[in-house]
């Protein structure tokens, strides 16, 4: 299992543990309904707010 930096709502930084990116951004989303989840190159999940512009959102929790 790899472990996977999750950056939001707002402030927050945890990590979650997933077989896969795919399983983490499921995890994710399921911890944050309502919220805009998504990863980068890295492998670095953003929790965003909904229809908020994906890069201006990570550019902000960066």
């Amino acid at each position: 299992m790899d472990k996977y930096t999750v950056r939001g709502p707002g402030k927050e930084c945890n990590e979650i543990t997933a077989n896969s990116l795919d399983e983490a951004l499921e995890m994710a989303q399921s911890q944050n309904p309502g919220k805009q989840v998504a990863a980068d190159a890295s492998g670095i999940i953003y929790v965003c707010e909904s229809g908020e512009d994906p890069d201006s959102c990570q550019m902000r929790l960066s």
